[in-house]
């Protein structure tokens, strides 16, 4: 699942930057824009996506009615292949399954149909074993990595043709997962959407030895403005949670000074170079605590 380089969530190039170098922590995209759009969208991109909720998710949702089933779908992330599958202790998805059963809902069923690899068109797919029935469902969502995974060793040039050509799908494949699950004849006691955006296992830090470029982490604040959007179009029953800000300072530059997100004592948190290891899944869970709390805390 690529977790982006165009980032994050989207992909990318590992461009030829200095050893040690950074973003600035003024401005990310400084000297990025061209005169066009790209360069105010990044503006507004980082204001977004740097100053999200605090409850960790949309504003509004409060109180749906308590799950009778919870859902997983999406990529290695919620499939959890890279520490011990979608029923370990490590995995994010079971972690927040266990938060959900014992804090708010004691009879909820566990359903993880995510898939490794699978892109966000894969979610169609995945959607056919997800069976309808009464009960309200609780569905968690992580997508969107490997979507421009094959970009990753191309040009800024490129990967930003590639996002521009492939976010017009993604932005319908999210239109008809919604639609799945808003049939009232399958579904008929609703649906709460958890979507999550995307982190950067790169510290938004353009450091060797990767090397990648502020052009994949504007896209990748783009990309996930664009979810947070999404998300907004459906605040009757969808909230977003921030894996991004979260997660800056603890990937594989955590240890790097240069870096924008360095802070003494911090802790890397990567398995490999796109999945966060046991200790990043539970960082990755506490997060969704928080959009699970903003739902059900203090409802009867």
């Amino acid at each position: 699942m690529w977790r982006f380089l165009v980032v994050s969530s989207m992909v990318v190039t590992l461009a030829t930057a200095g050893a040690m170098g950074c973003t600035s922590t003024a401005d990310p995209f400084a000297g990025e824009g061209d005169g066009g759009t790209p360069a105010a969208d990044a503006a507004a991109a980082t204001d977004a996506i740097t100053a999200p909720p605090e409850d960790g998710g949309a504003p509004g949702l409060r109180c749906p009615p308590k799950p009778a089933r919870m859902v997983v779908l999406g990529d290695s992330i919620t499939a959890c292949s890279v520490v011990g599958g979608p029923s370990s202790a490590n995995c994010v998805s079971k972690q927040v399954f266990d938060y959900v059963k014992a804090t708010y809902a004691t009879g909820v069923v566990y359903l993880n149909v995510a898939v490794g690899a699978s892109q966000t068109a894969g979610i169609a797919q995945q959607l056919q074993r997800v069976p309808g029935g009464p009960g309200h469902v609780l569905v968690l969502i992580y997508t969107g990595g490997n979507d421009l995974s094959p970009y990753i060793f191309q040009t800024d040039a490129a990967a930003e043709e590639a996002y521009g050509k492939i976010l017009p799908a993604i932005v319908q494949n999210w239109k008809d997962i919604y639609a799945f699950f808003e049939n009232k004849t399958r579904f008929p006691d609703g649906v709460t959407v958890i979507m999550n955006n995307q982190y950067n296992p790169f510290d938004d830090c353009t450091a060797g030895p990767f090397n990648v470029t502020q052009k994949k982490f504007q896209l990748l604040h783009m990309y996930n403005v664009e979810l947070r959007s999404i998300s907004a179009g459906k605040a009757e029953s969808s909230i977003i949670i921030d894996q991004y800000t979260p997660f800056l300072g603890h990937g594989h530059h955590y240890n790097v000074t240069t870096c924008p997100h360095y802070k003494p004592g911090m802790k890397g948190y990567m398995q490999d170079l796109i999945h966060a290891d046991g200790p990043g899944n539970a960082h990755l869970a506490a997060q969704i605590f928080k959009g699970v709390d903003q739902l059900y805390k203090g409802c009867p």
